[in-house]
């Protein structure tokens, strides 16, 4: 999938879960309101309630408020560790070193904004043997999110292409019917369309297909009536089939089932939605009676109620389709809509002081977000996004910066409290600023470099560093690096390769468990060291824009092999280690929300090594295979 689209979705997919679970508590506040004031409001208002929960699913951003019902029921409170699981502060410290790690592990994926990217195309196994091997393994990797969206777009689908075939069929059905021109019931029909206040143009049709009297469409709507049911009612039963047609069409009630629809398959997943929609749908029968009573006079009410009844007796009325509205019910709703016409008078369909009330409060409360919530109040952009779209890369521009300046990159954007979007805007703003600054001649040079560039690096081993004079163009980081990684998709390639390095090299060990293969490994380049520091006081002496060295390296920054069974993927890391890690004794365990673990050995000099795995792997055999990978240095401790 595009990468701007996979963020685009994930984007829509973290505002829709989060207004899903925001209208589900007010679908039950409705019902709750609803059954509080059942012989209080009238049809008309209690239609009106589910109002609210339609704003709310349709809302792209609230503002925020200390009235929100969202401060006390917010989805962290109900599920908690829904963002992230509560530690006590030695596993809270081991997941930050996990994630450290992991981050750093993956740093030739990174953040779009620092336009830093892979150059040299992994160089995994092609064949279909091997693809149809790790197939598995992959989509075993893929996160809970991801897994979670691909559900949901499945069922979206499945859902819109139901609505689409409905949709052929009631078209088909719609051409069967021939147009009503007898004159006694075109009369009726004008006479009834003009008491109701109809003034839209109205045609009126009779259908076999159509079980009952329907609206069909919005911008054109049609009168359907079955010639079965029209030959057995009398001018009046007529009459209040049409009324009660007619105030479906004065209420737009094909346009507002749409929406409900719409929401239906968006929101195909939360029952209370489903609950909702079924609701609202009886409710608007009801409130489409009123709209009809209202027209009609006192005296009319019961033989009104009495062709309801008279109607049901020919059809099951379930109209659940989006593009019509008709006189349905089941027999069960009928009970309710018979007291309230029996009880109905004419102020009941004017304004409503305690219905207006009661809408007013229910919206003050939940169309608005909790207090300080403003972070989440977007699409979860902050959560989801950023693991996504690090993922993102241009095989046109450098590797990566250095690790050093991405964390110090994290660090100012944590303290700015910057959004991804955010940062990413602010990246390109800066980036436009920094363009116009330029000369053509300055322009002209940093183009020829990064083609020159990527001719060095595309079928040799070369790593080339670059300084940047202008650090605005490269996000704010100073270095970039061409070829910093190479990938083996064979283990004797990997092993050619680190027979001409110095230093301990990870090797391939010998109590991996049954059914574990080699998949690939990854080689990078060091990313710190005496060579920056000399590469950074050129640069700034130099009077161009970019200045580029070679770096011949014969110790790695960073090596990882990579194992998989076909369901568990196995990774062994050995990391450059900083001063911070460098300072670190002992080994550390941690457990991630994903289920991965991660196992890491400290102390043991220039580096420190890392493993980790999904399976039910115990902590002795991780750091068992640890200290087997590890060739050429007796670092590791004995406990």
């Amino acid at each position: 999938m595009d990468a701007a689209l996979h963020t685009s979705l994930l984007s829509f997919f973290g505002w829709l879960i989060r207004g899903s679970f925001m209208a589900g508590i007010l679908v039950l506040l409705v019902l709750i309101v609803q059954f509080i004031l059942k012989n209080k409001l009238e049809a008309r208002w209690k239609y009106l309630l589910w109002m609210p929960v339609v704003i709310r699913l349709l809302l792209p951003w609230a503002p925020e408020s200390s009235l929100s019902l969202y401060n006390v029921l917010s989805l962290e409170a109900i599920v908690p560790g829904i963002h992230g699981q509560s530690q006590s502060p030695d596993v809270g410290k081991a997941a930050d070193r996990a994630t450290e790690a992991a981050v750093y592990g993956e740093r030739s994926l990174n953040l779009e904004t620092s336009g830093i990217v892979e150059v040299s195309a992994p160089n995994r196994g092609s064949g279909t043997e091997q693809e149809r091997r790790f197939w598995w393994s992959e989509f075993k990797e893929m996160s809970f999110i991801n897994i979670l969206m691909l559900v949901w777009l499945a069922g979206a689908l499945l859902l819109a292409a139901k609505t689409v075939y409905d949709q052929l069929r009631l078209k088909q059905a719609l051409r069967a019917g021939r147009p009503i021109d007898i004159p006694l019931l075109t009369a009726l029909f004008h006479e009834t369309k003009q008491q109701m206040g109809v003034k839209r143009q109205v045609r009126f049709l009779a259908s076999e297909r159509l079980p009952g009297p329907a609206v069909i469409g919005f911008r054109k709507p049609v009168v359907v009536i079955s010639p079965n049911l029209l030959s057995t009612l009398q001018k009046g039963q007529l009459q209040y089939i049409l009324a009660h047609e007619f105030a479906h069409i004065r209420r737009r009630d094909v346009v507002v089932n749409w929406v409900m629809h719409i929401i239906l398959i968006l929101h195909w997943f939360n029952p209370f939605i489903w609950l909702a929609v079924y609701k609202a749908r009886q409710d608007q029968e009801m409130a489409c009676d009123a709209c009809a009573l209202d027209r009609l006079s006192s005296q009319q009410s019961s033989a009104y109620g009495q062709t309801i009844i008279h109607v049901l007796e020919h059809f099951s009325g379930r109209h659940h389709q989006p593009g019509l509205a008709g006189l349905s019910s089941t027999h069960k709703q009928m009970k309710k809509r018979l007291l309230m016409i029996k009880h109905f008078h004419n102020k009941s369909y004017h304004l409503s002081i305690l219905g207006m009330t009661v809408i007013l409060v229910l919206s003050g409360v939940t169309l608005v977000n909790a207090k300080g919530d403003g972070a989440r109040s977007e699409p979860q952009a902050g959560s989801i996004q950023l693991n996504q779209d690090s993922q993102e890369s241009v095989k046109d521009e450098p590797d990566q910066s250095s690790s050093g300046e991405i964390k110090d990159s994290s660090e100012k954007l944590a303290a700015e409290e910057l959004t991804y979007e955010e940062a990413l805007a602010k990246a390109r703003k800066e980036r436009e600023e920094a363009l116009k600054a330029l000369t053509a001649e300055e322009k002209k040079f940093i183009d020829d470099e990064k083609n020159r560039l990527k001719e060095l690096v595309k079928d040799s081993d070369d790593t080339y560093v670059t300084y940047h004079k202008y650090k605005k163009l490269n996000s704010g980081l100073d270095l970039s690096f061409w070829g910093l990684s190479k990938e083996y998709s064979t283990y004797e390639d990997y092993s050619k390769k680190t027979s001409a390095l110095q230093g301990p090299i990870l090797q391939q060990p010998d109590t991996l468990p049954e059914g574990y293969l080699f998949s690939h490994a990854r080689i990078e380049s060091p990313t710190e060291g005496e060579f920056f520091e000399e590469l950074r006081a050129e640069g700034r002496k130099s009077d161009k824009p970019v200045y580029t060295k070679k770096l011949d390296w014969k110790e790695p920054g960073r090596v990882e092999l990579r194992y998989t069974d076909g369901k568990d993927e196995l990774i062994i890391n050995q990391y450059t280690a900083d001063e911070e890690f460098a300072k670190l004794k002992g080994t550390e365990f941690s457990k991630q929300a994903d289920g991965r673990k991660y196992f890491f050995q400290y102390g043991t000099g220039k580096y420190y090594y890392g493993i980790s795995t999904k399976s039910d792997m115990s902590q002795e055999k991780m750091n068992e295979i640890l200290k087997a990978a590890v060739l050429r240095n007796n670092h590791f401790s004995q406990t």
